[in-house]
């Protein structure tokens, strides 16, 4: 899990595209997760489940996001303030609901359209995606409903909401969910507002008496008070308890000088979940010895919990410890054979290990994450380090400029393509490549 925070400075382009794509925290245990969650909700909603992508924005605020081309945007502070998954899976329903009712489908149609980049920059605030380089994208938002400086991605009228809550309520109902979530997350809102205390979702999404009661009304069936934990085939624990150590997981990333000092005091986590969250903590602290003590205790309680090697492996790596580290990752692509973003980090660390077998090997396993992630910025960077490595150059300078496209800075992934096709051979692959890239740049600025 790679994750920064940042405050947006309208100055320079090159500043706030490397800041945007930073706030994206990319990590395989909490994107499965929420997949599990929200697959059975995007099939009932007539969505395209097998091109369902899960991006987390390191901000600790209550919203989310989601595009037709089933990109969703959740905002960690989200998923670590929700009481359970039931919760979450009540807001993502909520969203495609927008989707489906075809609120504001002019910018929804071009933000599906755009580079990740684009589209945070536009969830962050209108300023940020103009400066990010999609102008397609800009243009159509700046003249649509939504200025450009406002700070609320997209704002939505009473109406629209009720639109979409009854979606949403319809989406929860065929995919065998619960409605509570919509209802008792609808109560936290209302405890902000009747604190006076701000917040992102409700600012964009009016909160209403009516809507509160509706949600109950739908909800009028079910037990709220005594839900039944869900259990899925893919692990012993339940969902709700997967939930909790992957809060704990975020928690200990972004917050971990807190957690150190408050986490043994929290009732909402077990022991385990305290220990994770922990170990997490202790590594980021530079307290080595304690958190790799600490996963070792997890593993030994779950063997087979693939999210604790790999945390295992990254601490290692990070610490110079390359073979451990390795040894680590291998565990972990056996237990999650076809998972994209275990296959990059395991190419990170041959890279690392720098032998020619290890480099080769790297270069595979990145060839064959690229089928998943092919707008995956680390891989694109970790590829040209590879080639470059393997006296590859002109793939290697590909491999940048790709990565740079994908960061947003056409400039500097033009200036790769023409450094890269003085040392390509015309009428090949690899020149057609670099053709294709270099037409997709420029036909952007017309």
């Amino acid at each position: 899990m790679y994750m920064k925070k940042f405050f947006i400075l309208l100055i320079f382009f090159t500043f706030i595209s490397k800041n945007v794509f930073s706030l994206i925290i990319r990590d395989s245990e909490i994107e499965n997760l929420i997949k599990e969650i929200v697959e059975p909700i995007a099939e009932s909603a007539g969505q395209d489940n097998k091109n369902i992508k899960i991006y987390i924005l390191n901000e600790d605020t209550l919203n989310a996001f989601v595009t037709p081309g089933q990109k969703i945007f959740i905002f960690s502070g989200l998923i670590t303030e929700t009481k359970n998954p039931n919760e979450l899976e009540g807001v993502i329903a909520h969203e495609i609901g927008h989707i489906t009712g075809k609120h504001h489908f002019k910018i929804y149609d071009q933000l599906a359209k755009s580079r990740v980049i684009t589209t945070i920059g536009f969830i962050l605030g209108g300023a940020a995606a103009a400066i990010t380089g999609d102008t397609d994208a800009f243009a159509a938002i700046s003249g649509g409903a939504i200025s450009a400086g406002q700070s609320s991605f997209l704002s939505f009228s009473r109406v629209q909401e009720g639109s979409a809550d009854r979606a949403a309520y319809k989406f929860l109902n065929e995919s065998n969910k619960s409605i509570c979530g919509m209802v008792s997350f609808f109560e936290v809102l209302e405890k902000y507002q009747t604190n006076f205390k701000k917040n992102a979702y409700s600012q964009s999404h009016p909160l209403t008496r009516e809507r509160i009661d509706d949600a109950r009304n739908a909800a009028r069936n079910e037990n709220c008070d005594n839900k039944k934990k869900e259990i899925t085939d893919k692990s012993k624990m339940s969902i709700e308890e997967r939930y909790k150590f992957m809060q704990a997981k975020i928690l200990g990333f972004t917050n971990p000088s807190v957690i150190v000092n408050s986490i043994n005091n929290n009732d909402k986590f077990n022991d385990e979940q305290k220990k994770y969250a922990l170990s997490i903590a202790n590594y980021k602290l530079f307290n080595f010895d304690l958190a790799n003590k600490l996963i070792n205790n997890l593993i030994i309680k779950y063997p087979n919990n693939p999210y604790f090697y790999e945390l295992k492996a990254q601490m290692y790596r990070e610490n110079g410890f390359l073979d451990k580290s390795l040894k680590n990752y291998i565990i972990v692509n056996k237990l999650l054979p076809d998972d994209p973003l275990i296959q990059i980090e395991l190419a990170h660390t041959l890279i690392n290990i720098d032998n020619k077998n290890a480099i080769n090997k790297a270069i595979k396993f990145l060839n064959k994450a690229k089928k998943k992630e092919n707008d995956n910025d680390k891989l694109w960077y970790l590829l040209s380090v590879a080639h470059g490595k393997n006296n590859e150059m002109g793939k290697s300078k590909y491999s940048s400029a790709y990565a740079s496209y994908l960061k947003g800075d056409d400039v500097m992934a033009l200036n790769f393509i023409t450094r890269a096709k003085k040392i390509t051979k015309k009428n090949t692959k690899e020149w057609d490549e670099l053709e294709d890239l270099e037409y997709k740049i420029n036909s952007k600025k017309k």
